[in-house]
């Protein structure tokens, strides 16, 4: 294997001082999201004599963490910062496999290929960006005799944890959509989620997305929002307005090449930080849409619907103006009840005067309830307080 032998010693060699300084600084984002869940894993592990390793996507180690008899001991087999773990220089393991595969993998003792490294378990999982692209691997090492079956499934879950952190990161600011084949799931660690562009292209997903869209990451750069459910961002939109709870129904279109028996998904919108995206910036006709009956049956509406025409960007937000604030929070959705036809055009309307409207209309559906209407908005109770500070009681029912 790659002209290894299983008696020889594994490679010491390591990256130190100014390259491996380099190669930290172009790894600093990963380092920075995965650090903390690198600590929580590490807690969570009920045995001693075991270590967290963060790699790279060529498989050099960035970081480590555990117990300090074990990383002694680890560091006597290269388990350590600017270490390289491929498959090319230390035979079979967690890490280099886990590279190859870009599979969550187990390397239990003897599976070693270098007998000098079978006194190990390691349990790796592969991160991924936005696109699909291989980030890094989270490992975890420890003593053959500490073996554990669920340490493997930590790594994966601390994988995905770190996935979500990059990615609620990089779209902050966008609206994204989130999915999931169940609505009880949704806001849920295993939920997909899609970044949107103003014309509704798809700017990233998460890995669970494209799971959940049986498609590779390479459909990114190909498909939108029309092509993936047949549906405009303004039709998107109307769609959320009109079946608010428990969730959307989306039916994906023949043209995203899913698989038969998998066309349905739920799914929630929730806003960029500065607002952007508002649905008040589509107000408009009805869409032809499939609502969710109360056994969450589709059904095709009757009739021919009038297409919403995507309406023009609204002006930027105001200076100072942080909008909504939760990465995971879903946007207010308006109840089926509500009336868009009353309201001022959203092409009228400022960002933060779209946004008040839409705050105001989430505590008026609530009956006044600040509690439930802040958890509707996905922001904090002194949040929804402070946005509605010196507005008019009379504009707020129920207050």
């Amino acid at each position: 294997m790659f002209g290894l032998q299983p008696q020889q010693a594994p490679d010491l060699h390591r990256i130190e001082g100014s390259r491996l300084n380099e190669l930290l600084h172009r790894n600093a984002r990963l380092c920075a999201q995965a650090l903390p869940l690198m600590e929580m894993l590490y807690e969570q592990l009920s045995h001693a004599q075991s270590m967290v390793l963060l790699t790279d996507a060529s498989g050099v180690v960035l970081h480590s963490l555990g117990d300090p008899g074990f990383l002694a001991r680890a560091q006597q087999v290269a388990l350590a910062p600017g270490a390289q773990w491929a498959e090319a220089t230390q035979g079979t393991n967690a890490v280099g496999t886990t590279l190859m595969t870009e599979r969550p993998t187990l390397v239990n003792g003897a599976e070693h290929y270098l007998r000098s490294l079978q006194f190990l378990t390691c349990s790796a999982a592969p991160i991924f960006d936005h696109k699909g692209a291989l980030l890094g691997v989270i490992d975890v090492s420890s003593d053959r005799r500490s073996y554990h079956p669920h340490t493997l499934a930590l790594a994966r879950i601390s994988a995905r944890m770190i996935e979500n952190q990059w990615f609620n990161d990089k779209f902050s600011q966008n609206l994204r959509l989130h999915l999931h084949a169940s609505p009880q799931r949704l806001g849920t660690l295993n939920e997909g989620v899609l970044a949107l562009g103003d014309d509704g292209q798809l700017l990233g997903a998460n890995r669970r997305a494209l799971d959940l869209l049986n498609l590779p990451s390479t459909a990114l750069r190909r498909l939108d929002l029309q092509q993936l459910f047949g549906l405009s961002l303004g039709e998107l939109f109307e769609l959320s307005r009109r079946q608010a709870e428990p969730a959307m129904s989306l039916m994906l279109h023949p043209a995203a090449g899913v698989k038969e028996g998998s066309a349905l998904l739920y799914g929630r919108l929730s806003p960029g930080a500065n607002g952007a995206a508002s649905p008040m910036q589509f107000a408009g006709t009805p869409a032809a849409v499939v609502p969710v009956s109360a056994h969450l049956t589709p059904v095709v509406l009757a009739g021919d619907a009038m297409a919403v025409r995507q309406a023009s960007a609204l002006p930027p937000a105001a200076e100072g103006h942080s909008g909504f604030e939760s990465d995971t929070a879903f946007s207010p959705l308006l109840s089926d009840g509500a009336s868009v036809s009353g309201m001022v055009p959203a092409d009228a309307l400022t960002l933060r005067e779209s946004e008040m409207r839409m705050i105001l209309q989430t505590v008026q559906n609530c009956q006044g309830n600040m509690a439930l209407a802040a958890r509707q908005l996905g922001i904090g109770r002194s949040t929804l307080y402070r946005k509605l500070k010196g507005v008019s009681t009379d504009l707020r029912p129920g207050l």
